[in-house]
């Protein structure tokens, strides 16, 4: 977990640049380009890490009948304004749904339809700290010529931004077991088929 002035001073440090903020109002060139993204980038690195701390659940009611085109799907519903990224609809399988348009979800699944979602986390405080460091190479990647010049390698940066969310995103699935989407129906299958192991 870091503050908001340690995640803008390591995107400072990635950068290359010596100047440091102690807050994003200060009247320096850096602290306002990186205020002018901020926003954005954050929830653009939550959006790309599906991280647990930015992950809530909800039950869905079904969207009234004519709401939308929902052929060949039966139900569709709607994800509220603060979902930035669903991460998985519960107890149905990936193949089984589509989102669509207005954040809407296709599928056969009855009501209520139970599913993950992320939403923006704007307290730097309650970031994972791998996610926060992810964020301060996004934030570097973003403004890194502007500071910088010729001399910043986007390319680089983009790339190292790349693999920790890849690490991280390895570190924050070994912290929740796999969700079983199983029924009874299918545990008697598996066990008629010899490859229940209980």
């Amino acid at each position: 977990m870091a503050s908001e002035v340690e995640i803008a001073n390591l995107a400072a440090v990635r950068i290359g640049t010596a100047s440091r903020i102690t807050s994003l109002d200060d009247d320096r060139t850096v602290a306002r380009a990186l205020k002018a993204v901020w926003a954005a980038e954050r929830q653009a690195a939550i959006r790309d890490g599906s991280w647990n701390f930015a992950a809530v659940r909800d039950a869905l009611p079904a969207l009234a009948a004519g709401a939308g085109v929902i052929w060949p799907y039966s139900m569709a519903y709607r994800l509220p304004g603060t979902c930035l990224r669903l991460i998985e609809v519960l107890g149905v399988a990936r193949a089984d749904y589509q989102l669509e348009a207005d954040k809407t979800i296709v599928c056969d699944a009855p009501a209520p339809l139970y599913v993950r979602y992320s939403i923006d986390v704007p307290e730097m405080a309650k970031w994972d700290a791998e996610a926060g460091a992810a964020f301060a190479l996004r934030l570097a990647w973003r403004i890194g010529h502007k500071i910088a010049g010729s001399a910043f390698d986007a390319q680089a940066c983009w790339a190292e931004y790349r693999a920790a969310i890849a690490g991280a995103r390895s570190t924050d699935a070994m912290e929740n077991p796999p969700i079983s989407t199983e029924t009874e129906d299918d545990s008697w299958i598996l066990a008629r088929q010899g490859r229940w192991r209980g």
